[in-house]
C-alpha cells in the first residue's frame, strides 16, 4: 500500500514538473519571438537611419558622388594644363601638338565670330572651347566643358547650364536671306560705350550720326539705344543681287525693344507728329525722302513702300500706299517684339477685288496677329521707280509726309533686322524664341 502511495505521488510530481517545464518552455518561446519582433524592428530602424544619412544631402552617396565629381573635373584639369604646356614646348618644332577645342573669335558684323559668355564675362579670341562629353584626342571624353587660352596657361571650367555659346547668327533661326542684322548679338557687358568701340563691334560699312554715348543715345548692356532727337545708324547697302531679291520675294521686317516716344524735323524746324521712324531705306540725300519706311504712329504699326494707287487691306484712308496694322497702348507700352512681313513671290486675285495681290502679315510677340492682301501695283511702282536708286539703310529713323522730312523715334532696341523673304509662321516664332531667350541672359 505504502509502495503504491509512493509511485503515485513520484507520478504526480512528475507531472507536475512536466506542466512546469511545459510552461516555462513556452514562456521562454514566447519570450525569444518578442525578442525576434524587437530586434527586426530595431534594425529596421537602423537600416532606415543609414539609408537617410547615406542618401541625403551631404550623405555618404552624396558625398561621394560628389567627390568622384571633384576628382574627373580635376583630372580634365590636369589633362588640358597637360596639353597646354605639351603645345609651348613643342610651339616652335614641327612635331609641336595642335590646339585642343573649337576656337573662339571676338564679335563682329561682318566675318565669322564665335563666343562664351558665361555669367557677366565673355571669352572670344585667344581661347579655345572645350565641350562637354566631346571625344578629345590625347584628352578621351571631356568630363565637363572648358574653356582654355594657350598663350596665357589659363583653364576655367564652365558650369553646366550657365554660359552659352554663340556663334554670328545664332540668336537666329533664320540666318538665310538676311540683309541687315543689329541686335543683341553685339552687345556684352562691360563693352565701352563710345564710338570707337562700337565702330569695332558693327563693322567697316556702318555710321554712327549724332549719337552721344550715354544711358539714352549709345549702347548698355542690354540695347542700342536712340533718343528720339536725331541720332540713327545708317548702314551701306547697294548690292543689286540683294536688291533683285527683295524685289521677287518682298521683304520681313523685325523689331524687338521698347518704343516711347516719336519726335519730327522739317530741315531744322522740330515739327509736331506722332510719327516715330524706325527703319528705312533710303538713297543718302539728306532733301529726300527714303522707301521701305517702317515707324509707329497712334498706336498703329504703319509702313510702306513708296507711294502707288493700288488700295489694300489696312491701308490709310485716301493714302493707299500707307498700312497701318492696329496695335494698342498695352502692348506699345512694354517690351514689344513686332514682326512684319510681305510675300511677293506668288501673286493672286481676290473675288470682288481688282487688280492681283501679296499676302501681307504681322506679328506681335511671336503671335499673328494681323493678316491681309497687299495690292501688287504698289509693289511694282516701288521696285521699278526708287529701288535702284536705294544705297543706305538706316536704323532709328525714317520719313514720311514728303521731302526734307525726318522722324525720329526714342526706342531702346534689342533687335532690328530685314530680310529679302517672307518668313513664315513657324520661323516667326523660332526667331523670337531664340531673340528673347538670349536678351534674358543678357540681363
Amino acid at each position: 500500500m505504502r509502495e503504491k502511495r509512493k509511485t503515485l505521488d513520484e507520478k504526480s510530481e512528475n507531472l507536475k514538473f512536466e506542466k512546469i517545464a511545459k510552461k516555462q518552455k513556452l514562456q521562454e518561446r514566447g519570450i525569444t519571438l518578442i525578442a525576434l519582433v524587437v530586434t527586426i524592428v530595431i534594425l529596421l530602424i537602423l537600416a532606415g537611419v543609414t539609408l537617410n544619412i547615406a542618401l541625403s544631402d551631404g550623405g555618404l552617396f552624396s558625398k561621394t558622388k560628389e567627390a568622384a565629381k571633384k576628382y574627373q573635373t580635376e583630372a580634365d584639369r590636369e589633362a588640358l594644363e597637360m596639353s597646354i604646356m605639351s603645345y609651348k614646348l613643342g610651339e616652335n618644332t614641327e612635331e609641336g601638338s595642335s590646339k585642343l577645342g573649337k576656337e573662339l573669335l571676338d564679335k563682329s558684323l561682318d566675318s565669322t565670330w564665335n563666343i562664351i559668355v558665361s555669367n557677366d564675362k565673355t571669352y572670344g579670341t585667344g581661347w579655345y572651347y572645350i565641350e562637354k562629353g566631346k571625344e578629345i584626342e590625347g584628352l578621351g571624353t571631356a568630363k565637363n566643358a572648358f574653356v582654355i587660352n594657350y598663350e596665357t596657361g589659363e583653364v576655367v571650367q564652365l558650369e553646366d547650364d550657365n554660359y552659352i555659346l554663340l556663334s554670328a547668327g545664332d540668336m537666329l533661326a533664320v540666318k538665310e536671306d538676311l540683309i541687315i542684322n543689329v541686335d543683341s548679338s553685339i552687345i556684352d557687358k562691360g563693352v565701352e560705350n563710345s564710338e570707337e568701340t562700337l565702330k569695332g563691334q558693327l563693322g567697316k560699312n556702318v555710321e554712327l550720326v549724332n549719337f552721344d554715348y550715354t544711358t539714352d543715345s549709345g549702347l548698355t548692356n542690354t540695347s542700342f539705344n536712340f533718343d528720339g532727337i536725331n541720332d540713327y545708324i545708317k548702314v551701306q547697302y547697294d548690292s543689286q543681287e540683294q536688291k533683285d531679291a527683295l524685289a521677287q520675294n518682298g521683304f520681313t521686317f523685325e523689331f524687338y525693344g521698347t518704343w516711347k516716344n516719336g519726335q519730327s524735323w522739317k530741315n531744322q524746324e522740330k515739327r509736331e507728329t506722332e510719327y516715330g521712324g524706325l527703319f528705312c531705306y533710303w538713297n543718302g540725300i539728306e532733301e529726300s525722302q527714303a522707301m521701305l519706311r517702317f515707324g509707329i504712329e497712334s498706336n498703329n504699326m504703319k509702313w510702306n513702300a513708296g507711294s502707288g494707287d493700288g488700295t489694300s487691306d489696312y491701308c490709310e484712308p485716301n493714302n493707299p500706299w500707307n498700312i497701318w496694322y492696329p496695335l494698342s497702348e498695352e502692348l506699345l507700352s512694354g517690351e514689344i517684339y513686332i514682326t512684319v512681313t510681305l510675300d511677293t513671290s506668288n501673286s493672286y486675285e481676290v473675288a470682288g477685288k481688282e487688280g492681283r495681290f501679296y499676302k501681307q502679315r504681322v506679328y506681335v510677340n511671336g503671335n499673328k496677329l494681323h493678316e491681309g492682301d497687299y495690292n501688287e501695283k504698289n509693289w511694282i511702282k516701288f521696285v521699278e521707280e526708287d529701288l535702284n536708286a536705294l544705297k543706305y539703310f538706316c536704323i532709328g529713323r525714317s520719313s514720311m509726309g514728303g521731302d526734307v522730312w525726318w522722324h525720329y523715334s526714342k526706342i531702346n532696341a534689342y533687335s532690328l533686322r530685314l530680310y529679302s523673304k517672307a518668313l513664315d509662321e513657324a520661323e516667326v516664332n523660332a526667331n523670337y524664341e531664340k531673340a528673347t531667350k538670349y536678351h534674358e541672359l543678357l540681363e
